[in-house]
């Protein structure tokens, strides 16, 4: 009579999930971290182009037409920077050109090595913020399973009850006398 039926067997637990629900949760706050260090980076690249940059002329040899949400041309070709310091026989223009440019377009690289050449635009503004913005919610998912919980939550109604009574310590003096001596042997008799 003393045990509790309804008591379910411990569970391997993880945060208060099972492994399966951890697998999920974990591979989505790993695809929003993924997914944010890349426009992180993206970002990173733009900005030191624009603000820190060699500035140069990109003569262009070749226009791809880009078709997706905005139309526009994806174009490559050689980068001369201004007072002829050096060349890059070619980069990528980033972002794509609203039109197929006609002469050299003036552009930004990041140094000597690069393959992508920057126009003024907003992409180091909006990829440096979305990547900011992806990376924090894959840390507050990450944080959501991790943090610290209530340890008692998973415990049961009997459990949580023993735990509350050794907290509250004894209920009072020992109680003495003929009436408290024939409930402490009913209790004993009932425990066996």
């Amino acid at each position: 009579m003393g045990r509790d039926l309804a008591e379910t067997p411990a569970q391997r637990r993880l945060g208060g999930l099972d492994w399966l629900q951890f697998l999920i949760v974990g591979g989505f706050a790993a695809f929003l971290g993924v997914l944010g260090l890349l426009l992180l980076a993206q970002g990173v690249a733009a900005t030191l182009a624009e603000y820190a940059g060699s500035p140069g002329q990109v003569r262009v040899t070749r226009c791809v037409p880009f078709e997706g949400k905005n139309e526009g041309w994806t174009c490559t070709g050689e980068f001369v920077a201004d007072g002829g310091e050096f060349r890059i026989a070619e980069v990528t223009i980033e972002p794509y050109l609203e039109e197929r440019p006609v002469g050299p377009v003036p552009a930004r690289v990041v140094d000597q090595n690069s393959d992508e050449a920057w126009i003024p635009s907003l992409v180091p503004l909006t990829a440096g913020g979305g990547g900011l913005a992806f990376l924090g919610m894959a840390g507050w998912v990450v944080w959501g399973v991790f943090r610290p919980g209530d340890p008692e939550e998973y415990l049961s109604k009997r459990a949580r009850r023993h735990l509350e009574r050794q907290r509250r310590g004894p209920a009072g003096p020992p109680q003495l006398g003929n009436r408290a001596r024939s409930r402490r042997r009913k209790r004993r008799r009932s425990a066996t």
